[in-house]
Parts: C-alpha cells; sequence; structure tokens
C-alpha cells in the first residue's frame, strides 16, 4: 500500500502582483524521488518555501503526514521532519564545519548527536578533516556536501533540495545524485528542484513541469521524455 506523505492542493503564492504559484497540485509518496522542473522564474523555490512555511499561501492546502500544516509555523515544519537544503546552500562560512552541522540539530532537543556526526564525517571524510575549520575554506561542492548533512542532522521525513547542482562541475554533480539516491534508499523521501532536467529525471520517479507558476505537465521520467514537444520546450531535448 502506498503511504501518501506530502499532498500540495491548488495552492497559490503571490508577492504583491507578482503571482508566483498558481494553483499547483503535486505528491509525494513514501520512499519517492520527486522533481519539479522549469526554468528560471518558473516559480519552483516559492513553491519550496510555501511548503517549509517560510512563504504564506494566499489559498490551497498542504497535508503532511495526514495533517493539515497551513497554520504550522517553518519551525514546527522542520521539527516534524520537513526540512529544506535551500539554494545557494546557505552555510553559515563565519561558523566551523562541525558548528554548522550542530546547527542542523538546533530543533531537536537535548538530543546526543555525537555518533551521528560521526557517521557523517564518515561519510564525507573531506568534512571530517575540517571539521574545526571555517565553512568559508570549503570549495562549493563541500559546501553542498555540509548543507545536505547539516539537514540530514535534523532527521527529516521529507528532504527538500533547492537547485543543489548549482554552480557545481560535472563530476561533483553526479557525486551529489549519487548521495540523493543513496540517502534515499536510506529511507528519506527526496523533493528536488532542479535546472539540471537530465540528471534529476535519471534518478527520479516521478517529475512536475513549472512554467510561470503553472503545472504543465507531470508523470515519470519516461513519460515527459517521451513527449517531443515538451521535451523541447522545457527538457533541453532535440
Amino acid at each position: 500500500m502506498t503511504i501518501m506523505l506530502l499532498s500540495v492542493e491548488k495552492i497559490n503564492v503571490r508577492y504583491g502582483r507578482n503571482h508566483a504559484v498558481k494553483n499547483v497540485s503535486l505528491n509525494l509518496a513514501d520512499g519517492e524521488i520527486i522533481t519539479v522542473l522549469g526554468a528560471n522564474g518558473a516559480g519552483k523555490s516559492s513553491l519550496l518555501k510555501a511548503i517549509q512555511g517560510t512563504e504564506k499561501i494566499e489559498s490551497g492546502s498542504i497535508i503532511y503526514e495526514d495533517k493539515d500544516i497551513n497554520r504550522w509555523g517553518a519551525p514546527k515544519r522542520v521539527q516534524s521532519g520537513l526540512v529544506l537544503v535551500p539554494e545557494g546552500r546557505q552555510i553559515f562560512i563565519s561558523m566551523t564545519v562541525e558548528e554548522n552541522l550542530l546547527m542542523g540539530a538546533y530543533s531537536r532537543k537535548n538530543a546526543d548527536i555525537t555518533n551521528e556526526i560521526e557517521m557523517i564525517f564518515e561519510r564525507f571524510p573531506n568534512l571530517k578533516e575540517r571539521r574545526n575549520m571555517l565553512a568559508a575554506v570549503l570549495s562549493g561542492g563541500e559546501q553542498q556536501m555540509l548543507a545536505v548533512s547539516r539537514a540530514l542532522l535534523a532527521k527529516p521525513t521529507i528532504m527538500m533540495l533547492d537547485e543543489p547542482s548549482l554552480g557545481l562541475s560535472p563530476i561533483l554533480v553526479k557525486q551529489l545524485f549519487e548521495l540523493i539516491k543513496d540517502i534515499n534508499t536510506e529511507g528519506l523521501s527526496i523533493l528536488l528542484v532542479e535546472q539540471n532536467t537530465h540528471m534529476a529525471l535519471q534518478y527520479a520517479d516521478r517529475g512536475y513541469v513549472l512554467e510561470l507558476g503553472n503545472i504543465v505537465a507531470s508523470g515519470t521520467p519516461a513519460d515527459l521524455l517521451a513527449d517531443k514537444k515538451l521535451a523541447k520546450a522545457y527538457l533541453g531535448g532535440d
């Protein structure tokens, strides 16, 4: 039986006269990787922020684990397992690598995360070597790994990632998507916003295409890529 973790129903987000998200509906089942694709300005980041609770929705509903969370603030959503890795990583560059990781567990009151941090350092030896250095010294790829690791320490049920491959080399992009697949295999559901459409569709179970705030297509990666007009217009196809 499929367990639906997240159902977004006809939500709208506005910034003044700018209607950024228009009647968008999507869902995410337990264990899925879902990707949301589209050009800059399509409304992808606004959608994630609305789900996270940092942007107010004008109308519609967000159901998470069978609970209407429209009235929940962002901190409560994080505590319940909805965790966003924002665009641009937004790590604290004036803090050490380990201090950044500790910030990820801030919402877990009195939790002993020593072993979890050590497990992260085992997974990412580069971060371990720099655990006491300021995060400012990390490369772009290392900063992204730190951002994902910080989110993991919040104990998410759903991890949302906003343009995680932005600014990374092709080799690091491949490593990043392998990491996303690994943590998904370990039981984490993923909602991924990404402009690297071919990589996203290679790893996702289903996809949605946003254009100017509207969902214009959805389906499996095979379905989306099979539509030649759609692929040419939105997915970088020939």
